[in-house]
Formats: structure tokens, sequence, C-alpha cells
């Protein structure tokens, strides 16, 4: 939640299933907010076993492993993320935020769901019925206009309702804000310089050099007046 470039770290076993572990604390991303769950290794010195996925339920972060779980409850673990997987998913999560503000600020369109994954990413947006191919190539090269300012990514943790207000001021979304758990008292705001703010949970790079240039592909409708917008990236030079 604070240091998305962290790539290893120990922790102690407190559950173990039959293909999974629970750890006391954990590097690997679960599966939510649209972002695909992290992959990796856990070992206790014995051979490495692989996480083919990290998945939460009820608050509790399941390391899924390749083959039955070798590790005992107490057992002390080194876990080690598969970078390339983890950073591509950063890249993609950013440029997706960037992409949905541009929509926002030009076409008044709305966010309902995205898939972050490495290769290539979605978003689903509305009120709109068709995007004509100007129109996708527009967007492509606003969105790139934007990423190549290198602009810095921060992030902020706030109060609930301060972080409401202070997106609500700056005509962000906050619709899907009004659904949080009111359990939950406080956000984790991730910022792109001045030209977006976003309450996200996800994973992020540290500046939008990082992402390289994004490629508008094709559509999909999915609903009245909601369509899926698919994108890939390109690494930068």
């Amino acid at each position: 939640m604070k240091d998305n470039y962290l790539r290893e770290f120990d922790a102690e076993v407190v559950e173990t299933g039959e293909n999974y572990v629970v750890l006391d604390r954990t590097a690997f991303y679960p599966e939510g907010g649209g972002q695909s769950g992290d992959r990796g290794v856990l070992s206790d010195g014995t051979p490495e076993v692989r996480v083919i996925d990290t998945k939460k339920s009820e608050g509790v972060v399941r390391h899924i492993l390749e083959s039955p779980s070798p590790f005992e409850k107490g057992a002390r673990v080194h876990g080690v993320l598969d970078w390339d997987w983890r950073y591509e998913c950063m890249r993609f999560h950013t440029a997706q935020h960037v992409l949905s503000r541009y929509l926002q600020l030009n076409h008044g369109l709305e966010t309902y769901g995205n898939m972050i994954k490495p290769g290539k990413s979605r978003a689903d947006y509305h009120p709109i019925d068709h995007f004509t191919d100007g129109l996708r190539r527009e967007v492509e090269e606003g969105v790139n206009a934007i990423l190549a300012q290198n602009l810095d990514v921060r992030i902020e943790f706030m109060p609930r309702d301060e972080a409401i207000a202070f997106l609500r001021e700056r005509g962000y979304q906050v619709r899907y804000l009004e659904m949080v758990p009111k359990s939950v008292k406080e956000f984790r705001v991730v910022m792109v310089g001045d030209y977006d703010a976003a309450a996200c949970a996800g994973t992020h790079v540290a500046n939008t050099r990082e992402i390289g240039r994004i490629r508008i592909g094709k559509t999909k409708n999915v609903g009245a007046q909601k369509q899926r917008l698919y994108f890939s990236l390109e690494s930068p030079t």
C-alpha cells in the first residue's frame, strides 16, 4: 500500500491450506479493484514454491500455490514477486487512470469497471454508443501527450470524508466511493501530477515516463451506452 516497488520480504505463515498459504504480512497484491493478483515464489530454505495467483477473501490474503503447500503454520518464509508481471500491472494501472481522466474531462465519460493485466488491459465507459476510429486516435494522441509530461505519481492517505470532499471539489468521479463500506475510515488516494486523482488500492509507477505510449485497440458494446475499450502499451525507450 505504501511501497509499490518492494520486491522481496520475509513473513510468517499463519494459515495453510491444500494449495494456499496466508502470511502475517505480504508484498503480493491480491486481485481486486480490477487489477490482477501478483505472482512469484515463496521459500523457507527448501526448494521454492510458485505463487500462481493472489486473492483476498473476507479480508484474508491467500497466496495460491502451484502445488500442495509444503509450509507448516509458524514457518518463516521469504517471498519474491514476479517483478515483470507486477511492473506491467503498475504501468497499465497508471495508464488507465490517465485514460479515464482524459475521457472524463474531454468527453464526459465515467469509468464503470476495468481489468488490469500484462499484455492488454481494458476499461468500460458510459455514456457512449460507439468509439469511432477518429475518436480512438484522438484519445490515443491526447493521453500520450499527457504521459510524455513525465508526471510524478504520489500516494496519500486521507480520512474518508476528507478524501471524498477532495475528489468531489475537483470534479473527479466519486459515485463508486459511496459504495465503500462505512467501516473504511481511511482512503488511499493516488495522484498523477495535477492531472488526476482517484481513491485506489492498486499498484502504480512513480512517474508517467515509466509507462511508455498507449495504444488504443478494439472496442466492445457491454450494455446500454456502455463501451469497453481495450488498450496496450509500448515500452518506454
